[in-house]
């Protein structure tokens, strides 16, 4: 394939985009690195105020002016619209933070609900597994949470309230002249519009808590949100990452995040995740879109957040 010319800047881009190939994006709050570790929480801060106080006017009461006692308020119980047995069932784990290699009772009750929302269907384990620790980044995203991995009270009282998937809308700068390739990473898809128009969508597959290729360190590799453009496009590009043929028919914007097809997302689905790529499980739907986008179209990628 004949490749147009880029301007100096973007060749730097693309060159270091041959050198990593989704494997650059940092990380994120997430898993931990060795799986079976306790979580992290952070150092709880204090600060300290000092008082001072000057020599009293004559004829000013030396005696201090009493303070009002603080009123005692009562959080709002965040399963108050749950049904009684349905709190009880939560309400243990509500304190409980989960991640990848963790184990019990609370465990058990993720599984479960991660199932029955469509997120987990192929658990058999009371652990949280790699695949588990994908299930709940791609749940988060579904809810407009925060997709970090871990399961604390936020992700609890979603999963305890059932509730809704955030919304379906493209957003406005999806519809806009040209090509624009817009992903959306809480229904896992990806929009090809011309000139505002839907011209086709695919599933898709995106970053997620995955182990990285040389350092075998696994963390959360997160797909950026963003607005791009696409620089370049390859059959094969090479990664000294992933060596010649991990990602076939790249559509590459931004300097570590492609779109390709993965072999990985076709025999595996969501019980894996890319390093930040967006990946195509059908080599027929990667060939489409690497012929039919053209270089300079806008990629556009985002995470819905839940509405009050």
């Amino acid at each position: 394939m004949r490749r147009s010319r880029i301007a100096p800047l973007a060749a730097a881009a693309s060159v270091l985009a041959l050198l990593a190939g989704c494997a650059l994006t940092p990380a994120v709050a997430g898993p931990a690195a060795a799986p079976a570790a306790a979580a992290s929480l952070p150092a709880a801060t204090a600060s300290a105020t000092a008082s001072t106080s000057a020599f009293p006017s004559v004829g000013a009461s030396t005696s201090p002016t009493p303070s009002p006692s603080p009123t005692k308020t009562t959080p709002p119980d965040p399963l108050a619209h749950v049904s009684a047995a349905r709190r009880k069932t939560f309400k243990p784990c509500l304190s409980s933070t989960l991640k990848a290699g963790s184990s019990g009772a609370c465990v058990s009750l993720l599984v479960k609900e991660l199932k029955a929302a469509g997120f987990y269907p192929w658990a058999k384990t009371r652990y949280v597994t790699v695949a588990g620790a994908n299930a709940i980044l791609n749940y988060q995203r579904s809810r407009g949470l925060d997709p970090d991995g871990w399961v604390g009270k936020d992700t609890w009282v979603a999963l305890a309230t059932k509730a809704p998937t955030v919304s379906k809308k493209l957003p406005n700068t999806c519809r806009t002249k040209g090509v624009v390739l817009c992903v959306d990473q809480a229904h896992r898809t990806l929009t090809w519009l011309r000139n505002g128009k839907v011209v086709k969508t695919f599933k898709v597959r995106l970053g997620g808590y995955n182990q990285h290729a040389k350092t075998h360190i696994w963390r959360n590799f997160p797909t950026a949100n963003g607005t791009w453009k696409v620089y370049d496009r390859q059959v094969n590009p090479a990664s000294e990452n992933y060596g010649s043929g991990a990602m076939p028919y790249s559509t590459m914007f931004y300097p570590d995040m492609y779109v390709h097809y993965s072999s990985g997302f076709h025999n595996v689905g969501y019980a894996g995740s890319s390093h930040g790529c967006v990946n195509i499980g059908k080599l027929s739907d990667a060939t489409w879109i690497f012929r039919n986008t053209p270089l300079g179209a806008k990629v556009h990628i985002y995470t819905p957040k839940a509405t009050a």
